[in-house]
């Protein structure tokens, strides 16, 4: 009897450790899969659920990122989301399309194919940058390990090297032990449903668009995966469109694309060439491509979206869901990619009064988080007033330093006449926290003063730029972003 009690005691005690032992492991996996960046894969934020509800899948190499800007949702109500990898190698675009179908049902799948007929697909890169880069946003699956087997075998991989780091995902996945941050656990922007990052430049040559008649062949491999892609998308009924972003194109490029619209048509599938569209839709090479004349920047990018934007309502039935509710992934993504052009503005700022000038128009719309430490009377040039008149402060904040906490225009925390304080509040999963360990008098006297004194928190990263001055952190709290953090030193003015 006792023995009995002690194997069920053990067995118990077996079964409780392989469950902690899964659940730990699995914790792990999830925090160490790479998460959606601007130039990878965004399988994670599928995963999560943010791309529910899904009208227009885009996918391809950096091109489709590039591409759908947000007057898509803004303009025309069509919820699209978009799995954009750097390079983004047509075997792994495939298996890509196949992993978000098994979470999401899009009503049109449109496939960017600039990569598509590259012939340098033969030759895979042996470090692994761009392929793992792209891969290693999939979980573990029968999906991924039969992309994994496909690659060993089409690149005539050798298992104990090469094919065991694709398996294994080393050492892009099983490398960032040390790197972990809280946004691989509590994802800054996961409802993102594009590249963030929009191209701002224009060309600094001339350079034009031109067409071609000719015809060119296209790798093996990307003949192979484009029959695959439309067989998937024949087989799960879902609408196939494949389309090219407009750029000066070489030659070779340009028969290649020809070739596939040649395979387009054979069966069946609309392609939307943009080359041969640029004079209907107003495109310029010299204001709307980027620097590198390969991507679209912002305006070209809602040129074209404008243009597919009235394409998919006209043919695919879809609809305006702006007002619609379980769309909310896409109404914060507009949100969230408005306020990165604020962003951008702080950050290109070009002086003190035009910083000042940007803080008056933008305060209440976010928290704005002000500390005044050390000597920030000394030798002022007026820089921190000008600043100061342009926000709702207590009048005698600059008389008694300290910190002011504006949430939306409203002072949520003042330290008026405490010489020391300590204060946080809780936005969503955030908190944000201010304090000062000693009276600034006493601070100001002591020799080779360090920033330690003040303390501007958010997710625990200590925001103070200055140890004497005005220091500004504005936070958005409904997106938690950081929209901007300067010091101002009271002499120079620097930010």
């Amino acid at each position: 009897m006792i023995r009995n009690n002690q194997t069920v005691s053990r067995l118990i005690e077996l079964i409780a450790f392989i469950i902690a032992f899964i659940i730990i492991s699995t914790c792990l996996m999830n925090a160490l899969i790479v998460k959606g960046h601007s130039t990878e894969a965004r399988m994670y934020d599928v995963y999560e659920g943010y791309a529910h509800n899904t009208d227009v899948l885009f996918i391809g190499s950096s091109h489709a990122g590039h591409l759908v800007g947000r007057n898509l949702w803004r303009d025309y109500g069509i919820a699209a989301y978009t799995i954009a990898g750097n390079s983004q190698p047509v075997d792994i675009l495939y298996h890509s399309i196949v992993e978000f179908l098994k979470y999401e049902t899009p009503k049109v799948i449109m496939v960017e194919t600039a990569l598509i007929p590259d012939d340098s697909m033969e030759s895979p890169d042996t470090e692994y940058e761009g392929r793992i880069q792209n891969g290693a946003g999939f979980r573990y699956s029968s999906n991924y390990l039969q992309m994994v087997s496909e690659q060993i075998k089409n690149f005539n991989l050798p298992l104990k090297t090469e094919g065991i780091q694709l398996i294994y995902k080393w050492p892009l996945m099983h490398d960032r032990y040390k790197s972990l941050t809280k946004d691989d656990f509590v994802p800054d922007t996961p409802y993102f449903v594009s590249d963030t990052e929009p191209l701002y430049s224009v060309p600094e040559q001339e350079a034009q668009i031109v067409t071609s008649e000719e015809r060119g062949p296209i790798s093996d491999i990307g003949r192979e995966y484009l029959d695959k892609i439309i067989d998937l998308c024949q087989k799960e009924n879902v609408p196939l469109v494949l389309f090219h972003t407009p750029y000066p194109a070489p030659e070779i490029t340009l028969a290649q694309q020809n070739t596939i619209a040649d395979i387009a048509a054979e069966n069946n599938v609309p392609f939307i060439d943009f080359n041969y569209l640029v004079d209907d839709i107003g495109f310029d090479v010299q204001t709307d491509q980027a620097r590198d004349l390969n991507h679209l920047n912002l305006q070209g990018g809602e040129k074209i979206t404008d243009y597919l934007g009235k394409y998919l309502l006209n043919n695919y039935g879809l609809k305006d869901h702006r007002q619609d509710p379980g769309y909310d992934t896409w109404n914060k993504d507009l949100q969230g990619w408005q306020t990165l052009q604020v962003k951008k503005s702080f950050e290109e700022a070009g002086s003190t009064a035009d910083y000042a000038e940007l803080l008056g128009n933008q305060y209440s719309n976010y928290v704005v988080i002000m500390t005044l430490s050390g000597d920030y009377f000394s030798e002022s040039d007026g820089s921190i007033e000008s600043v100061l008149g342009k926000v709702p402060v207590p009048q005698d904040f600059q008389a008694k330093g300290g910190t002011v906490i504006l949430n939306h225009g409203n002072v949520l925390f003042y330290s008026a006449d405490n010489a020391t304080y300590a204060f946080s509040q809780k936005f969503g999963n955030a908190i944000v926290s201010v304090n000062r360990h000693i009276p600034n008098d006493e601070f100001i006297s002591q020799q080779n003063a360090e920033n330690n004194n003040d303390g501007i928190y958010i997710w625990n990263d200590n925001y103070i730029q200055n140890a004497n001055g005005l220091n500004i952190t504005i936070y958005d709290s409904d997106l938690d972003i950081v929209i901007n953090s300067i010091g101002i030193d009271p002499c120079t003015g620097e930010e």
